[in-house]
């Protein structure tokens, strides 16, 4: 245990038997190994009597399973539910079971296996393609004051974007793991081994990170769904809500289209029997993207009527499934499967009715 002394640095904290309280603001850490749960009890500065206990939670470390590369499913939290009431119950009876709390945040993810998916490409090819995509409004990329260049720089290994609500990230998952196999290492863990970053190779990740007012809206509409329970976990982390939201926001940063090299996307419109002038207009919306480098920042360049119609050019495009971004040329690559959609027909998932033709 560890407290928050007067000048907020958390020291290290022995608790005694004749005290009936804790200080004001504790966490509970554990030195053996990540156990993939962490601690922070502190007082409720709006409620004189009375702490907020606030766990985060990976279900699949607390539940001993060593895997890092597969996400935590709906599946897995009967163990994670176990080992998490175990847990509590070795430090206080008072903090109760996992169904006595709300959940503030959820990460909801999705692996693309290279490999299966779009073989033919590198994960390095993929990161460059999603970092292209666009910017949602309200919503920022990540970039982090780098010393030897003088200027922000964004993250190499993934596209990465947040609001107040909900943090979009599109990552190699080799390159998260080998991170944080050297901060495992700092902290005094054991690092990943060799196997699974071998493994984790040809892995991106598509992850929504929704915190507190996105969960907040979520718990509402699991309400309205009929589910009164005070946490919800078995609507918020059910397969429709998981799927929602995965798909929503992969739209809206990614595309529906598949990825083409220039000359085929052409190809595509020319083939299709529009005027001359709306062949233009498609054509030099790629043309402008590609100049560009990217569909957002295409999109700062132009202001009222001229962004408007840049935006239903590119809803065009997306009809046609055509992504907007386009395959360089010096890759010698002609066509890229939009990867959500292909990840989807290979598992069979044709229910969806969202899924293009």
């Amino acid at each position: 245990m560890y407290r928050k002394n007067e000048n907020g640095v958390y020291i290290k904290y022995y608790p005694e038997k004749n005290v009936p309280y804790l200080p004001l603001d504790i966490k509970i850490i554990y030195n053996s190994r990540n156990k993939g749960i962490k601690w922070h009890i502190y007082s409720d500065h709006f409620h004189s009597m009375g702490y907020i206990v606030d766990v985060i939670v990976n279900p699949k470390t607390l539940s001993d399973m060593d895997n890092y590369i597969t996400a935590a499913t709906y599946c897995d939290m009967k163990m994670a539910i176990i080992c998490f009431n175990n847990e509590m119950e070795k430090i206080s009876p008072l903090l109760k079971s996992f169904y006595d709390y709300n959940i503030k945040r959820i990460d909801y993810c999705i692996n693309f296996y290279l490999k299966e998916l779009a073989p033919e490409c590198s994960q390095e090819q993929i990161i460059n393609l999603l970092k292209r995509g666009d910017i949602p409004p309200s919503y920022q990329e990540w970039a982090e004051y780098d010393e030897k260049s003088h200027r922000d720089k964004r993250k190499p290994e993934s596209f990465y974007l947040y609001n107040s609500s909900v943090t979009i990230n599109c990552y190699s998952k080799y390159m998260q793991l080998v991170n944080q196999s050297n901060k495992n290492k700092e902290k005094g863990y054991a690092p990943i081994s060799p196997k699974t970053l071998e493994a984790a190779q040809d892995i991106i990740r598509f992850e929504v990170q929704c915190k507190y007012h996105k969960t907040f809206s979520l718990n509402q509409k699991a309400g309205l769904l009929g589910n009164h329970d005070l946490n919800k976990y078995k609507t918020l982390l059910g397969h429709d809500f998981y799927n929602e939201q995965i798909h929503s926001y992969w739209n809206k940063v990614i595309g529906k289209g598949d990825w083409y090299s220039m000359q085929e996307a052409i190809r595509i419109i020319e083939s299709k029997h529009f005027n001359s002038q709306k062949k233009k207009r498609l054509i030099e919306a790629l043309q402008t993207v590609s100049l560009h480098r990217s569909i957002a920042t295409a999109k700062l360049l132009l202001k009222g009527y001229q962004l408007d119609a840049f935006k239903h050019t590119l809803s065009e495009l997306s009809n046609l499934n055509i992504n907007p971004v386009t395959i360089p040329k010096r890759w010698n690559i002609g066509h890229i499967p939009n990867l959500l959609y292909i990840y989807y027909r290979k598992a069979k998932m044709d229910e969806f009715e969202w899924l293009p033709e």
